[in-house]
C-alpha cells in the first residue's frame, strides 16, 4: 500500500518549511499516543499522523493492569495483592497516585502495598514526564 502524506504537511511545508511541516508531524504523534495512553508505539502512531488519520481506542485495548498484575505474580500475600491492583486501578483513573489497602489493618503490610505501588507507578510505561 503506498504511503499517503498528509495533505497539511504538504502544506506546511511549502508555506512554513520543512522543519515546521516536521515539528507539526511531532507534536500530532505526541498527541495521538497521549490519547491512547502510550498504548500504541511511537512508529505507529507516527504513521496515522502521517496519514492524517485518527487510530480507534477500542482497536488498542489498555494492557497496564495485565502488566501490573505480571509484576506483581510473584507476591504470596493474596491481601497485598488485590490492595496493589485496587489502588493502581482507582490511581489510573484519577492520575495521580491512591492508596487503596482493602482490609489490609497492620502497618508493616500497608507499607509494603506503598512501595510496591510506588515502584510500579514511578516505572509505568504510560508515565508523562
Amino acid at each position: 500500500m503506498p504511503l499517503t502524506i498528509n495533505p497539511t504537511y504538504n502544506e506546511l511545508k511549502e508555506t512554513l518549511g520543512p522543519y515546521i511541516a516536521v515539528i507539526a508531524i511531532a507534536d500530532t504523534t505526541r498527541e495521538i499516543c497521549d490519547s491512547l495512553d502510550n498504548r500504541i508505539t511511537c512508529s505507529e502512531a507516527l504513521d496515522f499522523a502521517a496519514r492524517g488519520l485518527v487510530p480507534d481506542p477500542k482497536d488498542y485495548p489498555d494492557h497496564r493492569l495485565d502488566r501490573v498484575k505480571d509484576y506483581i505474580s510473584y507476591i504470596d500475600d493474596r491481601e497485598i495483592k488485590n490492595a496493589i491492583i485496587a489502588s493502581y486501578e482507582e490511581s489510573l483513573k484519577k492520575y495521580h497516585l491512591i492508596y487503596d489497602y482493602q482490609d489490609i489493618d497492620d502497618e508493616p503490610r500497608r507499607s509494603r502495598v506503598r512501595i510496591i505501588l510506588r515502584i510500579l507507578w514511578d516505572n509505568r510505561p504510560h508515565k508523562k514526564g
